[in-house]
């Protein structure tokens, strides 16, 4: 099952993160099993957010390169919340500039598909979205999205507020923002 991962690393820079993804030498692509990846300066920290095709393939990507690399360059380990992605738009091959990182309280799935039914006609990617994952979350549902620019985003969110407004939910929606300042493309088949 495809997961997403948002992972915070606290104190951490933009510098410490251009090293580990140089050490991993990936050229570029994620590593087997990756299939977005976006990054940049979150509260105090490093936000990176990734979808892989399963936990296991992370993990084991985890183990053997994330952890060690981190540690060697000093990154505090990451706080991480995991997403069982149950549905999805898949990378479309742009690179996003803003992602966002939507819970919504309240909603179960039927309740969510349903929203999104009203929220997204037909299932037609709307123009700028990069990638979308959502998924349950705890108390909720979960929506991760990669968007071209916030701009494009900001458009999106206008048409669709007073649809949020009559959903069903238990409290207010959170959506956490970020700058992109770092992509990787999906996995390559083969690294140097």
């Amino acid at each position: 099952m495809a997961v997403a991962l948002v992972l915070d690393f606290p104190g951490g820079t933009r510098e410490q993160y251009d090293e580990v993804v140089e050490r991993m030498q990936l050229a570029g692509h994620m590593a087997p099993g990756g299939q977005v990846h976006v990054a940049g300066t979150h509260d105090d920290g490093w936000r990176v957010i990734d979808v892989w095709e399963s936990l296991e393939q992370f993990e084991r990507f985890r183990d053997e390169k994330i952890i060690p690399i981190t540690q060697a360059v000093g990154l505090s380990a990451p706080q991480v919340q995991v997403l069982e992605v149950d549905d999805a738009m898949p990378d479309d091959g742009r690179s996003p500039r803003f992602a966002q990182f939507v819970l919504m309280p309240g909603l179960d799935r039927a309740a969510f598909r349903a929203l999104h039914a009203e929220v997204v006609p037909g299932g037609v990617r709307p123009d700028g979205l990069t990638f979308h994952v959502n998924g349950p979350a705890e108390g909720g549902w979960c929506v991760i999205d990669g968007w071209m620019s916030k701009e494009i985003r900001d458009r999106f969110m206008e048409r669709t507020r007073p649809i949020l407004e009559r959903a069903p939910l238990s409290g207010p929606p959170t959506i956490e923002e970020l700058q992109v300042e770092r992509t990787m493309a999906g996995a390559a088949t083969a690294h140097a």
